[in-house]
């Protein structure tokens, strides 16, 4: 005999006069249960409780007494009276009911997830709540532009622009904060480049100035002239504001003029092979040194604990290092010609080739013993075999095939000999002279894990 809960719930006096009351939708679910030769094991009620949200007394027991495996089906008088959001109907009928072999059946609408009918109505209600949360995505956007269109922050207490703080739904001035930003678009007018106001700043004020990207970002940021900016569109903050609107408008007239320089200028473009470069007498990484006049400039690749600048400090690992520069462009261009000298030979090795061999192995007995668990279960279903036989065989078999899984898991990460001649051969589409410093990167990081230097021996560390 089926084991079925009754949920039943009103939330208005209305509804109680529609024939909604909990009294009326307890007698026609009992005579419904009786009719269908249910055992009632209980009742659920949640009275006067909107059925918007789920966090309800009644349901939570009911969703426990599921879990707990006390249940059959789930009985409600209307579809309305288990949620009145789409989206929390389907999450109940799908997450909590199915996913615990639980059935669920609308009186009223002769809903039942036993019958073809009713599962075909479950991608149904799916649609509907799909509808459904996009609307409420819509509303909160739809809000949040007001909100902006009023003038007010959208971010939060926890977001607040440096500067200011959260309270009471409106951006108040952080005091101390102000001082650091008024004195960051100071120094910027003063000639300064973001490195060097952070490295200023982080010193003056400890732990409230970490990164130049953290200086980039005030420099560029429109609050700090009574500017709200929400979904690419400029409002009129409600915020007191504390930077010169001239003084913002020079500030980008020559971050502007900076970043056309940096792009024109060889000297300052991205590294081919920053992050990659590794010390091997003392551990560090490798930067660009830029020396030099602004005609003259010589960019070499240099150990990051011969840099003496105040700002690499957590960089360094021994300030004794002396080990060798390279030119950037010389270093660079060798890589390259190595990359395009690269065979299958020199990223495969014998050990390798042979765990590849190794992985249909690995592969078929993997499948092999999910056979015989599958066999188990059905000695188990015609009572051939006990509980504690198949739970002690079946453990045993799954030792071995997570064994196997972890050994195969390592094995997938290792390229076939296809598929690194696949890799080569885009390789050789690859045109370095025409390509973007940042294709240029990504293709060198397809091929080189990282590179170590020690004085006059260069060694890349190829990525199999």
């Amino acid at each position: 005999m089926n084991r079925v809960a009754l949920y039943v719930r009103v939330s208005t006096t209305e509804q109680a006069n529609e024939g909604y009351s909990i009294s009326a939708q307890t007698e026609k679910l009992t005579n419904y249960a009786k009719a269908k030769d249910y055992q009632i094991v209980g009742t659920y009620t949640d009275p006067g409780i909107s059925g918007a949200k789920l966090d309800r007394p009644a349901l939570q027991n009911m969703i426990t007494d599921i879990e707990k495996g006390m249940i059959d089906i789930v009985l409600v008088y209307k579809l309305d009276r288990l949620s009145r959001s789409q989206k929390n109907t389907l999450y109940l009928i799908e997450d909590v009911f199915l996913k615990n072999k639980v059935d669920f059946i609308s009186m009223n609408e002769s809903f039942d997830t036993s019958t073809s009918f009713g599962r075909a109505m479950i991608g149904i209600l799916s649609v509907f709540a799909q509808l459904e949360r996009d609307a409420i995505t819509e509303r909160t956007r739809m809000g949040k532009i007001e909100r902006a269109k009023e003038g007010k922050w959208q971010g939060g207490g926890n977001f607040a622009p440096f500067g200011y703080r959260y309270e009471n739904d409106i951006l108040k001035v952080n005091e101390f904060e102000k001082i650091i930003v008024q004195e960051m678009f100071d120094l910027y007018l003063e000639g300064y480049g973001t490195n060097k106001i952070a490295e200023i700043l982080g010193t003056k004020y400890p732990g409230k100035v970490k990164s130049p990207n953290l200086v980039k970002g005030i420099l560029r940021n429109k609050i700090y002239i009574g500017k709200i900016n929400f979904a690419g569109e400029i409002y009129d903050g409600l915020h007191e504001t504390f930077i010169d609107k001239k003084i913002f408008q020079n500030v980008q007239e020559i971050y502007g003029k900076r970043a056309n320089k940096t792009y024109k200028g060889d000297y300052n473009q991205k590294g081919l092979l920053l992050g990659k470069i590794y010390c091997a007498k003392c551990g560090a990484k490798y930067y660009r040194q830029v020396t030099g006049s602004v005609k003259y400039r010589y960019v070499k690749y240099a150990c990051y604990s011969q840099n003496r600048s105040l700002s690499s400090k957590t960089m360094v690992k021994d300030r004794n290092c002396v080990n060798k520069r390279y030119n950037a462009d010389e270093l660079e261009q060798s890589t390259i010609d190595k990359i395009n000298k690269l065979t299958v030979a020199e990223l495969t090795s014998t050990t390798n080739l042979k765990l590849l061999d190794n992985r249909k192995t690995i592969e078929k007995e993997i499948k092999n013993l999910e056979s015989q668990i599958n066999k188990l279960v059905d000695l188990f279903q015609l009572g051939n075999i006990s509980t504690e036989l198949l739970s002690s065989r079946i453990d045993n078999l799954n030792i071995q095939k997570n064994n196997l899984e972890m050994e195969l898991s390592k094995l997938k990460k290792v390229k076939t000999k296809k598929e690194i001649e696949s890799k080569l051969q885009t390789l050789k589409d690859f045109d370095w002279d025409t390509e973007t410093t940042i294709n240029k990167i990504k293709m060198i990081d397809e091929f080189i894990d990282k590179i170590t230097i020690n004085d006059d021996e260069v060694l890349i560390h190829w990525r199999l």
